[in-house]
């Protein structure tokens, strides 16, 4: 069950950064698996706080396979983030629907490069909230986990069947 906490000063803004100051924990506990690949993922906790906000994930590596996490990069246009992040329904500049990712800048501590066949790692990714486009009020926002290669290294535009990329499947609600 997905909790909402209720927090006063919804829309004010934060301080110097420009973005909605949000100050909201959801302890949750969504357990989520790759389709692909025995990948499972575990979201303990997200929270926004300070301008920023934060998920508290492990990941386990159920595969007979190595995972390399991908180098978080963006294309040009703004349309791809090879990493972790928030994500949520929206317009483009266009008018047209899509998803909207919002980009982590932090991990910590950094995942095992590879992450071997039967190994865990429990950590936090974290980023900045941003003030354009704002993050959606009464609507999911859902969380990506980082994008591994399957058993190699995996770049922007590689085959994506080589890749393992997994969207919570529940989403927490401003």
């Amino acid at each position: 069950m997905l909790a909402t906490v209720l927090a006063a000063g919804c829309g004010a803004q934060t301080e110097g950064t420009g973005a909605p100051k949000i100050e909201r924990t959801f302890d949750v506990e969504w357990h989520d698996k790759a389709t692909s690949i025995p990948v499972s993922y575990v979201t303990h906790r997200l929270v926004f706080h300070d301008g920023r906000w934060s998920a508290d994930v492990t990941i386990r590596n159920e595969s007979n396979k190595p995972l390399y996490e991908t180098v978080w990069s963006q294309d040009k246009a703004g349309f791809r983030w090879d990493g972790p992040a928030l994500v949520y329904s929206g317009l483009d500049v266009l008018g047209a629907r899509r998803l909207i990712y919002v980009p982590a800048d932090d991990e910590r501590p950094e995942l095992p490069f590879p992450l071997r066949p039967g190994q865990s790692w429990r950590g936090t990714v974290s980023g900045k909230v941003p003030s354009k486009p704002p993050l959606p009020r009464n609507s999911d926002i859902w969380l990506r986990f980082p994008v591994f290669g399957i058993g190699q290294e995996w770049g922007t535009y590689d085959n994506p069947a080589l890749a393992v990329q997994v969207i919570s499947e529940r989403g927490a609600t401003l």
